[in-house]
Parts: structure tokens; sequence; C-alpha cells
């Protein structure tokens, strides 16, 4: 059995060696592969993430000269995907790397398809967990989902993943692999996680990205 990780990279210099030694070493009795997608960072990621790729052949990188957003990143992740599970950890390690491999380990031994994490705790600010209330009762009331956070770390077959219809921009992957999922018949099996504070930097989180988001529900509500 084997693991897909992408990790998806912005302006992360400060997070993204953590994100990677952690992961590796949480990881480094298992057939896995760490597929990092620069996605137009302007500080030193780069620099850290060649630094640590050299001689490790693990880890694959990708990376764009232009900022193209979250889904665009992690759908190039998908393309280069070749183990059997696939999932995507964001570099801030909000989600611990450990936290993957506990639903990594449930998902083999119960031969689960799909599992999404649901998160204990939040260590989020006042402004910043009304919105994630907001947006998720959106989400399971117009989409007819169930579940507490559709955005939460999710690990998912493969070969199901590379089936789905996955090409909205901003944060519409999250949405689109629930819808995606839930169209062929698969369970969405919750798993509770441990969430931590972000190691370093801030939040990618902005009115313009919940506005889009919000279109995206809409969109995707009549498609």
């Amino acid at each position: 059995m084997s693991i897909s990780i992408i990790i998806p990279v912005y302006n992360e210099e400060l997070c993204v060696e953590s994100c990677l030694r952690d992961t590796r070493r949480v990881f480094a009795h298992v057939d896995h592969e760490i597929i990092v997608v620069n996605d137009g960072s302007t500080d030193g990621s780069h620099e850290v993430i060649t630094r640590l790729k050299d001689g490790n052949n693990r880890i694959k990188y990708v990376i764009y000269e232009e900022n193209r957003g979250y889904s665009h990143a992690i759908r190039q992740g998908i393309l280069l995907a070749e183990k059997e599970y696939t999932s995507y950890l964001d570099a801030d390690l909000q989600y611990p790397p450990e936290e993957l491999r506990r639903m990594y380990e449930y998902a083999l031994r119960n031969q689960k398809m799909f599992v999404l994490g649901h998160p204990l705790q939040k260590y989020y600010r006042p402004t910043r967990r009304f919105i994630s209330f907001v947006y998720n009762l959106l989400v399971n009331k117009l989409l007819k989902l169930d579940v507490s956070d559709a955005n939460s770390l999710k690990l998912i077959k493969t070969g199901t993943l590379k089936q789905l219809d996955l090409k909205g921009n901003y944060g519409a992957i999250e949405l689109e692999v629930l819808l995606g999922v839930v169209k062929r018949s698969i369970p969405i099996v919750l798993f509770p996680i441990r969430v931590q504070e972000r190691i370093a930097g801030k939040s990618k989180a902005n009115l313009r990205l919940v506005f889009s988001t919000f279109r995206s529900i809409l969109g995707l509500r009549r498609a």
C-alpha cells in the first residue's frame, strides 16, 4: 500500500522545511511520494524546497512563476500522483502529518475509499471562526452534504480522484471532491483528527477568497 502527498506552497518559506521534514519522518516506513507544487511564491520557498529535494527521490517538485490558485496547484499534483492513495497537506502544518498517517492506516485497515478529517478543535480567531461556520452551513444546506468541515484533511483512492471532474478555481476543489465521491455513491467517512495552530506565516483566507468560493458553491449547486 502507498500514498501520494501533495503539498501546495505559496510564500511558505517559514513553514515548508518543517512540513517536508516532518512528513518524510512520519511516512519514513511507508511507500510514499511527496509532490510539492510551488504556486508562484515570491519569497524564499523555492530555495528551501530545492535544497531539501536534492538527493531525495521521494520528492517531486513543480514550480509556476505566477500564482494560479490553490485548486490549480492541487490539480497539478494529482496529475503526478502514482501511489494507491492521495492526500493534500497544507504547508503550514495545521494538519499534522501524524494525523494523516492515522487516517491512512485507518483507511487501509477498513478498506475505505474516502476519508474526511473531523477536526476536534480549531485555532481560529473569532472572525475566521464565524466565516468557517457560515461557509460550512451554506455548503451543507445548498449542496445537501453533512460534514463538519468541507475543507478538512482528505484521503482518497488515487484512481477515483483522477476520475473526478475538477476544474474550479480558488478553493472549489474541496467541494468538487466531496460532490464527486457522493455522485459515485462512495461514503464520506469522518475520522477525528487533531488540528494545531499554523507554525508560521499568515492564513491565505480573505474576503476575495470567501466570495469566490461562495460563487463556486452556487455554480456547483446548479451543475
